[in-house]
């Protein structure tokens, strides 16, 4: 049992790997033991980050499944195994909810739910021996909406509508997949961060003391927050926990 959280000579990618909150996640990863792949369009930002020798790049962009295709290919073909993905890496429009035009609309959509599907895809075929584990990032914003007073009033500030629609789908497709690729044994599941803000929205003091008070901890969530409910969800310990999404956000959804 003292071993089931290990991750030695796993390999795992994880998508937007440098970002604000992929950041704590390669690092975990890597501090108990996995080789780490961070997917993304900027070695240079990449090379800013992380000087650990068992974090690595691969260059990425989400919005091709060629992409995807090239990237997972190359990680296999150099280490044999892909053990774990991390579809992190998201990208999308915002507006005012009545001025978001029917493009803007779809572009959030290929940002998170359509780039989830092309990851699961191009992923499926180096897990099917072995097995794996699939971790999708979604948010408190895909189990409900946004509540209007947190932001003061202000509609153009917003969480936009296709976030949290892209973000609902994202669930539903974990839990489908997971139905469907249990038989290969890989387990499929979903983690929605609740408030987790940028450093940057965290200037707004006043914005953040609304945020607070909408969670039973009165407190936002840090990075490290969801530490433990990846490392559950990539290792043993977690190999018969399959289509669920674990809710991360301080008890905003209660």
């Amino acid at each position: 049992m003292k071993d089931i959280f290990s991750l030695n000579n796993k390999v795992a990618i994880v998508s937007g790997g440098y970002g604000y909150l992929g950041q704590s996640m390669v690092k975990t990863l890597a501090e108990f033991g996995a080789i780490v792949y961070v997917a993304g369009r900027s070695q240079d930002k990449f090379n800013q980050i992380f000087q650990n020798d068992s974090v690595k790049f691969i260059e990425l962009d989400i919005s091709k499944m060629a992409s995807f295709e090239t990237a997972f290919k190359t990680v296999f073909d150099q280490e044999k195994r892909i053990d774990i993905l991390v579809n992190n890496a998201y990208f999308g429009v915002t507006n005012h909810p009545e001025k978001m035009s029917g493009e803007e609309f779809r572009v959030g959509i290929d940002g998170s739910l359509n780039a989830v599907f092309d990851a699961i895809q191009a992923v499926t075929t180096y897990m099917k021996k072995d097995g794996g584990h699939v971790v999708n990032i979604s948010s408190m914003y895909g189990v409900e909406v946004p509540d209007l007073n947190v932001y003061n009033g202000r509609e153009e500030f917003l969480n936009p509508p296709n976030y949290g629609t892209a973000k609902a789908g994202v669930i539903h497709l974990t839990k489908y997949y997971a139905m469907y690729l249990a038989k290969y044994g890989i387990n499929v599941n979903a983690i929605s961060p609740g408030p987790f803000p940028s450093e940057k929205v965290q200037k707004d003091q006043e914005f953040i003391k609304r945020l607070e008070q909408k969670t039973v901890m009165k407190r936002i969530g840090t990075p490290e927050d969801l530490s433990g409910a990846l490392l559950l969800l990539s290792s043993k310990a977690g190999k018969y926990i399959t289509g669920h999404n674990l809710i991360v956000d301080g008890g905003w959804t209660i």
